[in-house]
């Protein structure tokens, strides 16, 4: 079950994107390493459909060790928002 709930839609990361973007707002670490172990590549996309990139989320709310790992996985510092921040 643990791994369909990673998986998301056939079609690659729209879900498990979305739940990225979930983990590094609530700064849950578990859910984000699992994610980002199961597919690396989620961490270079930026916003998923929503306003911020997990960088933005995890950065505005003090969570460090999502921060981390989103840099380790190759994210790229220079995201912008919507707005272009």
């Amino acid at each position: 079950m643990r791994f369909l709930s990673l998986v998301g839609n056939s079609f690659g990361c729209s879900a498990s994107g979305e739940r990225l973007v979930s983990a590094a707002r609530d700064g849950d670490v578990q859910e984000a390493k699992a994610l980002l172990e199961y597919n690396p590549r989620l961490a270079r996309y930026s916003t998923f459909g929503v306003r911020n990139s997990p960088l933005h989320y995890s950065a505005a709310h003090g969570h460090h060790e999502i921060v981390y790992l989103l840099l380790e996985s190759g994210v790229d510092i220079n995201l912008r928002n919507y707005r272009g921040q």
